[in-house]
């Protein structure tokens, strides 16, 4: 993957999803990124990124990325660089519009991000999602190949918006910016040409029970070399189950903190997604 490749991925991104991405750094336009991000995560009080410290972070070399629909921000993502030694940076939030989901926005910011932090010397992108968001894994872990490598308990604290839970778990991953974005179009397992054969299904350590509640597998002993392969599952509409069953949604953040969280702390990563809800997790490999 060189600059150019990657630049022309962002372009042929920005045009499938009929946008234009661009830096944002005025007053007037960090403010309406801020108002974006404050309906996206449904904190009309508290924005998750006040325009005041998105100014501060672009002048200090990060980036905030706008994609334009027709002159109106849909879409909108922050990143800043790590320490010049790791050749790394560190994308802070992204967001998309409600009425633009599922349109490639969210494919294009990521892609514009990459090609920014490529022409600045950058090798590799990190950051944080709620691990039980589907719609995100699918997009972190599939579309884009990235890496889940540490489990992140209540990693925020108490957010007050209407999308989090009260203990703010995340997974963070790490994107190799040089490396091609994986096949889209498997349909089983995204991250490979088919869905396993039975006998190759990885262990499960956490599953869903009759009445959707999570149900414990088993997990590698300590000390033991244990399977190379895991699998987690994740219920579908967490948000949902999060308004209608907050004990049922605060029984599965445990549950996979517990599954995800014992497996990632025993040396293991995750690497794919078997759908429609199972996190792939293999044996980390040096240096990755």
């Amino acid at each position: 993957m060189t600059l150019g490749d990657a630049e022309r991925d962002a372009a042929g991104a920005a045009a499938r999803a009929g946008v234009a991405v661009r830096a944002v750094d005025s007053v007037v336009g960090l403010r309406g990124v801020a108002e974006l991000f404050s309906r996206v995560w449904d904190a009309p009080l508290v924005p998750p990124m006040p325009h005041d410290v998105m100014r501060s972070l672009a002048h200090a070399g990060g980036r905030v990325h706008g994609a334009f629909r027709e002159g109106q921000l849909v879409g909108a993502s922050v990143a800043v660089f790590g320490p010049p030694a790791g050749a790394s940076c560190y994308s802070l939030i992204a967001g998309v519009s409600p009425e633009a989901v599922s349109r490639g926005v969210g494919l294009a910011l990521k892609l514009a991000q990459r090609a920014w932090a490529l022409r600045a010397g950058a090798v590799r992108m990190s950051w944080t999602f709620d691990p039980l968001l589907r719609r995100n894994a699918r997009f972190n872990i599939s579309r884009l190949g990235a890496v889940g490598t540490e489990y992140l308990v209540d990693f925020y604290g108490e957010i007050a918006d209407g999308v989090n839970d009260p203990e703010t778990d995340r997974l963070a991953v790490s994107w190799d910016l040089r490396a091609a974005l994986p096949g889209s179009t498997a349909p089983a397992d995204l991250r490979g040409p088919r869905a396993p054969a039975r006998e190759d299904v990885p262990r499960a350590v956490l599953a869903a029970g009759p009445a959707a509640e999570p149900v414990a597998g088993t997990m590698p002993g300590a000390g033991s070399s244990g399977p190379g392969r895991l699998r987690c599952w994740i219920p579908d509409g967490i948000l949902t189950i999060r308004r209608t069953d907050p004990g049922l949604a605060r029984r599965w953040r445990l549950a996979v903190r517990e599954a995800l969280g014992g497996a990632i702390g025993g040396g293991y990563q995750v690497t794919g997604l078997i759908e429609p809800g199972w996190y792939v997790l293999e044996k980390a490999q040096a240096g990755r």
